[in-house]
């Protein structure tokens, strides 16, 4: 059985963001919104590659939405990102966990 997680795509909000690996990256993850490229750390585990996977689609999900020129800080939107990443991103992962569960009883 295979147990790796590896997307190669994402689509976010009918965008297609190109998802590459790199061994050197600094931070977990970065996006490029420009080209449309989120950048993950390789070597990651499931769960952080994931969560990184998430953090940066939230930022696109930001641009996209035009809220990142409002915001016009790149330490507000972080801090709000990470809001999400801390208080909603459980919960959905819980939820969807639950529901999961159900389904396959």
């Amino acid at each position: 059985m295979n147990t790796s997680y590896n997307p190669r795509q994402i689509t976010i909000g009918g965008h297609k963001y190109k998802i590459v690996y790199k061994k050197d990256l600094e931070d977990f993850g970065s996006l490029d919104v420009d080209k449309k490229i989120i950048t993950i750390r390789s070597g990651l585990k499931i769960n952080d590659k994931l969560d990184t996977i998430l953090h940066e689609a939230f930022h696109a999900c930001l641009a996209i939405s035009g809220l990142s020129y409002l915001i016009d800080d790149e330490n507000k939107e972080e801090a709000l990102v990470r809001a999400f990443d801390s208080l909603l991103l459980p919960t959905i992962k819980k939820e969807l966990k639950k529901t999961l569960k159900k389904q396959q009883n």
